[in-house]
């Protein structure tokens, strides 16, 4: 028997083979954060948000709309969508924003009891937004949109901020008739 110095095999092996080695205990682990789905769109060519679950559908805006006389400057009219009669409503006047000049797009949104479509220029996307990025609203934000929004929202890549709507909040309002 000799007593010859033993070589641990990590001494010969190189950097790839001892990190490979190692096996899982190096991986990733994906946290679950809490999130919340949104439906991203252009409104008088600003940035706003409405939460996922206060929106039911999302429809062209070429879809038939009918005036009735005597509506606030709020509602442009009603439309017909699979037997059920609803108001579709512009946000414009209620947030204080110059009037669109284009038909847009349509969402089908649930709020303060009750269901209404609602103009929008371009939908921009549905995703899910970790709640850790919505902020709260500063004081700075203009008045008339201070009832109405409930967080911010700051992409990475764009320098404005995204303003989450309070569903609620806005079909009180026009059921108020404000705007």
């Amino acid at each position: 028997m000799t007593d010859s110095p033993r070589t641990a095999p990590e001494a010969n092996a190189t950097f790839a083979q001892a990190f490979n080695a190692r096996g899982d205990e190096t991986a990733i682990v994906e946290v679950d954060e809490p999130s919340q789905q949104v439906v991203l769109f252009q409104l008088s060519g600003q940035p706003f948000a409405l939460p996922g679950q206060a929106v039911s559908e999302i429809l062209k805006g070429d879809t038939p709309v009918y005036f009735v006389p005597g509506l606030p400057d709020s509602t442009e009219g009603v439309i017909h969508l699979r037997g059920q009669i609803e108001s579709l409503i512009t946000l414009q006047p209620l947030l204080g924003l110059a009037p669109s000049q284009t038909d847009g797009m349509m969402l089908v949104v649930k709020g303060a009891g009750i269901r209404s479509a609602v103009r929008i220029d371009q939908l921009q996307d549905v995703c899910e937004l970790p709640i850790s990025a919505l902020k709260t609203p500063p004081d700075t934000l203009p008045s008339a949109l201070r009832p109405y929004v409930s967080a911010l929202w700051q992409s990475d890549d764009t320098q404005r901020a995204t303003a989450l709507l309070d569903p609620d909040a806005l079909l009180q309002a026009y059921l108020q008739g404000l705007g």
